[in-house]
């Protein structure tokens, strides 16, 4: 428990310490905060929800990096569920390229949590990408797409979601 605590507090204080980098310096990493829509399947349809939340990202080796986020997602007023993820990312263009558009891809374990029982989705698998554009040096906006994928005795369910956040190295 102790090391993920730590890796956690590492990964979201990690974009801070890039900002105090000189000029010519590579990012490194970068924080976010999001918001999105998305859908869950329940009943035979399917049904809006809504994603908030923040997360970190580190770059290790050219576009290999980790993220940890955590965010909600539910329907305001109805349910709401916690969310705890940890994904290996892969950039495909380095930070300190010219370039204002960086396509990126990730994946890996997502972890829910709530105060009841009511939807005790437990351990899901994440996906997804999009484009971070950095307008200006530090800051930047994300756009991405992640699916959460649940597999329980009943079948598969998805709970697609388009996020856009706002980003700093």
């Amino acid at each position: 428990m102790k090391e993920l605590i730590a890796t956690a507090a590492l990964l979201l204080i990690a974009p801070a310490l890039a900002l105090a980098q000189g000029a010519d310096h590579q990012y490194r990493g970068e924080g976010y905060l999001f918001i999105g829509e998305g859908t869950y399947p329940e009943n035979g349809g399917l049904y809006g929800v809504s994603y908030a939340g923040g997360g970190g990202e580190v770059r290790l080796v050219k576009g290999l990096g980790v993220e940890s986020e955590l965010g909600v997602m539910g329907r305001p007023g109805v349910w709401g569920e916690g969310l705890f993820s940890v994904d290996p990312t892969y950039h495909f263009l380095r930070a300190s390229s010219k370039s204002k558009l960086v396509p990126f891809v990730e994946a890996g374990y997502t972890r829910t949590f709530d105060n009841n029982d009511n939807f005790p989705f437990g351990s899901l698998f994440n996906f997804g990408g999009g484009i971070l554009y950095w307008p200006f040096k530090r800051w930047g906006m994300r756009l991405e797409f992640r699916d959460y994928v649940q597999h329980n005795r009943w079948g598969t369910d998805h709970f697609p979601a388009l996020r856009i956040a706002f980003a700093l190295r």
